[in-house]
């Protein structure tokens, strides 16, 4: 008898082990994020982590999830995600063929997409860059845009590179995110100097795996949070914060 109650006291332990175990592991979300400042800080400084970080910490909270982020360079960040090792992606522009493995969130955001030049330009679309090298960073859907239109590419693996391939006179413009140009020119001087020529402006996202089994579930409680605090006024308070 008293065999019986030693092992049915270890087993309940055992059980309640594996429960706060599972407990835990379903309160949090794992999202693949990649450095695009002042949206998503890898090494934050002064408790600054980027605006999208702080909008996907408030927006899950509200869940009862927890964000945990993991940085890569986008198109591995991108590959991760969709072979279901992550929840998602902190952000992620939309794309048709994106459908295939991901929920798109309802918008997070929206980036003012262009061309910085030495000279002043008035290129109005992409196809007006024919005939020009234009820099676009390695990965991204901007590069899919240009190739499309048979616009002839250089990739780097930063716009940072990029920028300094533009100086250099090595290519004839950069096709970029404004928000992370200006975040690089408050430490680059140099970046000061060119000129911006506005292409598009477009929305973006967070996105849910489609090889996660919960994560429609996941997606339905995210966009419910994330109208919370768009009503109550946190997420403009946080855009705010990061001058955005």
């Amino acid at each position: 008898m008293i065999k019986i109650l030693v092992l049915t006291t270890f087993t309940i332990s055992i059980l309640m082990t594996s429960s706060r175990v599972f407990s835990e592991a379903q309160d949090t979300v794992s999202m693949a994020c990649n450095h695009f400042p002042p949206l998503k800080i890898e090494h934050p400084v002064d408790g600054y982590i980027g605006a999208d970080i702080e909008v996907l910490n408030s927006v899950l909270a509200l869940a009862s999830k927890k964000l945990v982020t993991t940085y890569f360079p986008w198109k591995r960040a991108l590959l991760l995600a969709q072979k279901g090792d992550f929840d998602g992606l902190c952000s992620c522009s939309y794309t048709k063929d994106r459908e295939v493995d991901f929920y798109f969130s309802d918008e997070i955001g929206r980036n003012s997409i262009g061309i910085y030049s030495i000279n002043k330009t008035k290129k109005k679309g992409l196809v007006s860059l024919k005939g020009l090298t234009i820099g676009v960073v390695r990965g991204y859907n901007l590069e899919t845009e240009l190739r499309k239109v048979s616009i002839k590419t250089i990739t780097g693996s930063s716009e940072l590179n990029l920028l300094r391939m533009l100086e250099a006179k090595r290519i004839d413009a950069v096709y970029a995110y404004k928000t992370v140009v200006s975040e690089l020119a408050k430490s680059n001087e140099f970046i000061r100097k060119f000129n911006y020529s506005e292409i598009s402006s477009a929305p973006y996202y967070t996105c849910f795996s489609k090889k996660k089994s919960d994560s429609k579930g996941l997606l339905i409680k995210f966009n419910k949070s994330l109208k919370t605090i768009k009503e109550n006024g946190d997420f403009e308070k946080i855009k705010r914060k990061y001058g955005l």
